[in-house]
């Protein structure tokens, strides 16, 4: 069985390459409706930023991060914070 970080990077790979499948038909279709090249490019481009960060938030979802071992020392308290009218 594979390990969940491979999992992980599997997940994200896919998500990314959906985003770029994505944003080029984006692209292609805006160009075929007579659009200018800005226009492609920008639908392409905000077609691919929309699609990557709905798959990245799937994906941190599906596939949460491993949780810290239980042996883990905890975090010591922060220092105290002394002001200068109290000293």
């Amino acid at each position: 069985m594979p390990s969940r970080q491979t999992v992980r990077i599997i997940a994200v790979v896919l998500a990314v390459l959906l985003a770029v499948v994505i944003g080029l038909g984006a692209g292609i279709v805006t160009a075929a409706l007579d659009a200018s090249t800005l226009v492609a490019v920008g639908a392409g481009g905000g077609a691919f930023i929309a699609i990557a960060t709905l798959g990245m938030i799937i994906v941190v979802y599906l596939v949460p991060p491993a949780q810290a071992p239980a042996s883990a020392a905890p975090l010591p308290p922060p220092p105290s914070q002394t002001t200068a009218a109290s000293s």
